[in-house]
């Protein structure tokens, strides 16, 4: 008893108040500066403005892993609940955007910055921030939570509803789906279209994807690289004609080497799988999640052809890369640190996938790799020369994502035209099947054989992402500008991808277009970095050189 007595004593000397003054203070190394996001600003509102976005910026976190998750590891029986908190989450994140209290918040923060007179209250990124903000609830303020709840919930059924017809080439069950999404994505523009000065509801719903953007102006790219293609393809054409064809792939690539392989691959180009990873789906590919949680998923691997594989996950890993060099310490989960939407998304994909990855250095690289991995030694099909005759091969076809680099961008015309027709009413889903194979015999003279071939291919109107094709059009246009500024920044670069350096291609895209979120718009960010506004003769000159010189 004598022991515990001693100890309660000893104890007791210990608590007194004076005591107390002497205790050690915590070590300097535990103190975490506070970051931008989490910083007191001078003007109450805008602080109170980050903290409601913090939160908004949090559901959609969530909401971003819930999905990749109901691509790849969700139970069946999961299926229809998961549908529900998708959808509750959705409402209730379009909820907190558009209340009255944010919009009290948001003319009381404008206020302050226009009358401030000290720059260092309103520095660039609180701005920027700022601006976002605005354009966030701008855009989603008119429209009911039930539709935004709708929305989510047909988005998610779209993508099970797309694989079943898909199979089957069930036109007559795909339509009545479509006409649902159709109708409620009018209903959504018509909302949007109150808070905006626009006249398209087509327009309304692009900006979802490419802020900023006016329908005008992307008609105007879109038929100024058409008539460049229009004799530029067949010129191609017959080039090719008279080269030697490339020899096919006829062996059979096992599944689990294509996976080491295409993980291998994001590696070297400096994906981080600390806080990312690749899975494969049943369901189309697509990228997600957060820059500390990057989900990469692809489709399951075909193991006659490893290059679709391939391609498939350098154009996820751009995505991927893009994700996780986002502005994540300073600015996480507010709008300033977002990413500029899906034109220069695609365009960090297509740079590592078409540009970059099809070069004939990368596959000087890739072609000894390949022949240990796929115990082809000295095998000709998987030669440098071969590999990248058989990449850079142009031939019409009606498959988009097959589609070569050239004529991909056919079927991304079509498809812009039909859906903005859709949207804006001068299009019936009825006359969706007979409309499209008009448009793609036009463009590239060929017939779907079935609706497989056809208006059935893509996932996209079926998740309801009417507005986001253009954006691989404008990416690609992106990614070419970008290249030539690059290759300038980099003079050895070809040599870099030769012995599979990718890091200070990787630093460059990280300092000049990651780390910069949404400090500055599309087109701001690429006229500082290039010199000037989106152009697309940067394509042409691409295509030409790399195809007919």
């Amino acid at each position: 008893m004598s022991f515990f007595k001693d100890i309660i004593d000893t104890l007791s000397m210990n608590s007194s108040s004076e005591e107390l003054e002497d205790l050690p203070k915590s070590s300097a190394k535990f103190k975490q500066e506070i970051i931008k996001q989490d910083q007191e600003h001078a003007c109450k509102a805008y602080t109170d403005l980050k903290v409601a976005f913090r939160d908004i910026g949090r559901m959609n976190a969530i909401i971003e892993i819930l999905g990749r998750d109901f691509l790849t590891a969700m139970p069946e029986g999961a299926y229809l609940s998961r549908l529900g908190q998708m959808a509750f989450l959705f409402r209730r994140m379009h909820e907190d955007l558009t209340s009255e209290d944010v919009h009290k918040l948001l003319v009381e923060a404008r206020e302050h910055a226009h009358e401030c007179t000290d720059e260092e209250d309103w520095d660039d990124w609180d701005t920027a921030n700022l601006r976002e903000m605005e354009d966030m609830y701008r855009i989603y303020c008119h429209v009911e939570p039930s539709l935004m709840e709708r929305k989510a919930r047909l988005s998610y059924e779209g993508r099970r509803h797309h694989t079943n017809v898909y199979k089957e080439g069930d036109w007559e069950q795909a339509k009545e789906f479509l006409k649902e999404q159709v109708d409620l994505h009018r209903r959504i523009a018509d909302a949007r279209l109150e808070a905006s000065n626009a006249e398209s509801r087509y327009e309304m719903l692009m900006q979802e994807f490419m802020p900023g953007m006016k329908l005008f102006d992307l008609e105007n790219l879109m038929d100024s690289h058409a008539e460049a293609l229009k004799s530029m393809l067949p010129e191609i054409l017959e080039k090719q004609a008279n080269d030697p064809a490339p020899m096919a792939l006829d062996d059979e690539y096992e599944g689990e080497a294509q996976m080491w392989l295409n993980r291998s691959l994001l590696e070297v180009i400096g994906f981080n799988f600390d806080r990312g990873g690749l899975y494969e789906t049943g369901h189309n590919p697509v990228e997600g999640g957060t820059p500390e949680d990057t989900r990469l998923v692809i489709s399951n691997v075909d193991q006659s052809n490893f290059l679709n594989s391939m391609k498939s996950a350098l154009h996820e890993g751009g995505h991927g890369l893009y994700i996780q060099g986002l502005p994540r310490k300073q600015w996480r989960y507010q709008p300033v640190g977002m990413d500029l939407g899906a034109a220069m998304h695609e365009s960090q994909a297509l740079l590592i996938e078409m540009i970059i990855g099809r070069m004939p250095e990368f596959f000087e690289f890739l072609s000894p790799r390949l022949e240990g991995l796929f115990h082809g030694i000295n095998s000709p099909a998987l030669s440098s020369e071969n590999l990248y005759a058989l990449k850079t091969r142009v031939q019409p076809g009606s498959d988009r994502k097959k589609a070569d680099e050239v004529t991909y961008f056919y079927h991304v015309l079509l498809r812009f035209r039909l859906e903005r027709d859709l949207i804006d009413g001068t299009l019936s889903v009825d006359q969706l099947p007979e409309a499209w194979v008009e448009g793609i015999h036009h463009h590239l003279g060929i017939l779907p054989t079935n609706h497989i071939e056809g208006c059935l291919q893509d996932v996209h109107w079926f998740v309801g992402k009417f507005g986001y094709f253009p954006a691989y059009a404008l990416g690609h246009m992106i990614a070419a500008q970008l290249f030539v500024t690059l290759k300038n920044t980099i003079p050895d670069l070809n040599e870099k991808i030769i012995e599979g350096d990718f890091s200070q291609i990787t630093k460059w895209l990280s300092e000049n277009i990651y780390s910069k979120g949404r400090l500055m718009g599309m087109q701001g960010l690429l006229k500082e970095i290039t010199g000037s506004r989106l152009k697309p003769e940067y394509l042409e000159k691409h295509l030409r050189r790399r195809y007919l010189h």
